[in-house]
């Protein structure tokens, strides 16, 4: 019997060793993906006026050369206007700009596929209401995703050029190319095996000290 527990005791404890050895080594071997992003965008945006000052803008976009899948964009974003300056600062956060009492905007890639980016957005533009022209540029910050994107972060940086119609009452249309890098850390698979191993350790030295008992 002592030669069954010598044996069974040093087969325990390299085993013991391999499966947390197994668990140190998935946790170091988790490496990020970088998604490299570029694509042109047409864009239309509805401005719809809150008061003098603050106004809501719903953002749609498509695109025929954006990566991935990624060929549409909607957003709903908040504006701060200067009417002396030309000057919009837009943020998904009502609150960032002085805005209270209005839910959280948001900004979503997609398309016919599975695959998904959304975050939030800041972004400055300024409009020449002479010419009716605009220009602006921002970030768009992404903090999850589907598809491949599960768990993704990363800033996209977009700049676009705007046309607007006389009639206020027309969307703003223009072009813009969003370009960055999206990273996905996947989810550590450490878990089961871990489990597994406490679980096999476990149920080992319970074995072992019914031997010691029986002997």
């Amino acid at each position: 019997m002592l030669t069954v527990l010598r044996s069974y005791a040093a087969w325990l404890f390299p085993a013991a060793l391999t499966l947390l050895s197994f668990g140190s080594g998935s946790e170091k071997a988790i490496a990020q993906t970088l998604f490299p992003f570029s694509g042109n965008y047409d864009v239309t945006i509805a401005v719809e006026p809150i008061n003098e000052k603050f106004s809501r803008a719903i953002e749609r976009a498509v695109s025929t050369d954006a990566p991935y899948g990624l060929t549409e964009y909607n957003g709903l974003v908040y504006a701060l206007t200067d009417f002396s300056t030309g000057l919009f600062t837009f943020n998904t956060d009502p609150t960032a700009i002085g805005l209270e009492g209005f839910p959280e905007g948001f900004i979503e890639f997609s398309g016919s596929g599975a695959n998904k980016v959304f975050g939030t957005a800041t972004a400055t533009a300024l409009i020449d209401f002479v010419n009716l022209t605009g220009s602006g540029s921002g970030s768009l910050i992404i903090t999850g995703g589907e598809g491949i994107f599960r768990g993704a972060t990363g800033i996209l940086d977009f700049f676009e050029n705007d046309t607007i119609s006389p009639n206020p009452n027309d969307p703003i249309r223009g072009q813009a190319l969003v370009t960055g890098t999206i990273t996905v850390v996947p989810e550590p698979e450490t878990g089961v095996g871990t489990l597994v191993g406490i679980g096999l350790i476990g149920s080992g030295f319970m074995l072992y000290r019914r031997c010691l008992r029986s002997a």
